[in-house]
């Protein structure tokens, strides 16, 4: 009885090893695919002094200060038509007859402020302070603007507030 136990239970052994050289296959591989869509965006900020700026001088009749500088502005645009920073400027206006704004430089005595952006001093006109065709700039766009103030020589006494307003779009696609 003892040889028959010891024959089943190596003929069972044997049945439940595999047979060498038949192995199953690999399983599929799993692939996971990642989309990122990023969409066009510009930002517009100041970067040396983030936020609006506020500038107030002293002057004395007749007087031209060209000395007002508002740096900083920069933009970051990753769209491939660019974009444009337009600005509306208002006159200074106060107790007297009004500084108006001008392209042109003021002359001391003229009663008239600008505008002028960059080392070049190019006047900043309304259509385009900063602009820019779709070259994409990781680090973006700087500019620095330059006020130019001129007091009239019978200017009446008093404060007097203008603004200038930038405001930045993008080109729109062709």
């Amino acid at each position: 009885m003892k040889k028959s136990l010891v024959a089943g239970a190596a003929a069972f052994a044997m049945a439940a090893l595999p047979v060498a050289g038949v192995f199953a296959a690999d399983p599929a591989p799993i692939t996971d695919t990642l989309t990122v869509q990023i969409g066009e965006a510009c930002t517009f900020q100041r970067a040396a002094n983030a936020g609006d700026g506020a500038y107030t001088k002293s002057l004395d009749l007749g007087q031209l200060d060209a000395e007002f500088a508002s740096s900083g502005f920069k933009v970051v645009c990753n769209n491939a038509t660019g974009y444009n920073v337009a600005a509306v400027f208002t006159a200074l206006a106060g107790p007297g007859e009004n500084i108006t704004y001008s392209q042109t430089t003021p002359t001391a005595g003229s009663g008239t402020w600008t505008a002028s952006v960059g080392a070049d001093n190019l006047a900043a006109t309304g259509a385009s302070l900063l602009s820019n065709d779709g070259v994409t700039s990781t680090s973006g766009d700087t500019a620095t603007v330059n006020y130019k103030v001129s007091v009239r020589n019978n200017q009446g006494k008093g404060t007097y507030t203008g603004t200038a307003t930038y405001t930045l779009t993008q080109n729109p696609a062709s």
